[in-house]
């Protein structure tokens, strides 16, 4: 079935407007490897202690926000750092600490914008557990990327839905604009992960 047109509308704007953003995340050092079968344990480590940042701030602003709008959105089902953080200890890592300061919704196009993002990043993991699993990596934890299972084309179509009922067309820009400051902070935080943990390497 077709998505609601102002969806439809929105979806198109969200993704032309980030697409410079998302193509130069795909290609951030940090996360190609993920991209590949011959990834190392370590690699794969620095990944995902890197990424920690993104989620916990993520999901700190998203439930800031959330607390003031009660009933709005049930975030519970879609809360992915405990799945993380149970793959860092897995691998025996730690997440990597940033200074990076990332977007904090204001409303709820803002919100939606962050949202996107985010929930979008979720497919994208489904897509790099199932690669690296047909590599035979099945002994790297994949909680993280496959936190949603079953239900991930559910979760992204529920988020849709949301976006339909809660976004007016009017308010699409701001919407667009959240998703591309979401995506520079992301790239921001990245940077400043490498830079730190080549910092290790070399000590």
């Amino acid at each position: 079935m077709a998505p609601p047109l102002s969806s439809s509308k929105l979806h198109h704007l969200l993704r032309q407007v980030t697409k410079p953003s998302h193509h130069a995340l795909d290609h951030h050092p940090l996360l190609v490897p993920l991209l590949k079968t011959d990834i190392s344990p370590a690699q794969y480590g620095d990944a995902l202690a890197a990424l920690h940042g993104v989620q916990a701030a993520a999901e700190a602003a998203i439930l800031k926000f959330l607390v003031k709008q009660p009933g709005l959105l049930d975030y519970a089902p879609r809360r992915k750092l405990s799945a993380l953080l149970s793959d860092l200890t897995i691998l025996q890592r730690i997440p990597v600490k940033t200074a990076t300061e990332f977007p904090l919704p204001d409303s709820v196009p803002a919100l939606i914008g962050v949202l996107y993002v985010i929930e979008g990043a979720t497919l994208g993991g489904q897509f790099i557990a199932r690669n690296l699993r047909k590599a035979g990596l099945n002994h790297f934890p994949f909680s993280f990327f496959e936190v949603y299972g079953d239900l991930s084309g559910q979760r992204w179509d529920e988020f849709w839905q949301f976006v339909d009922a809660h976004c007016p067309p009017e308010a699409d820009g701001t919407a667009a604009d959240w998703a591309v400051a979401m995506f520079s902070a992301i790239q921001r935080h990245m940077d400043a992960c490498q830079q730190k943990l080549r910092q290790q390497d070399i000590s």
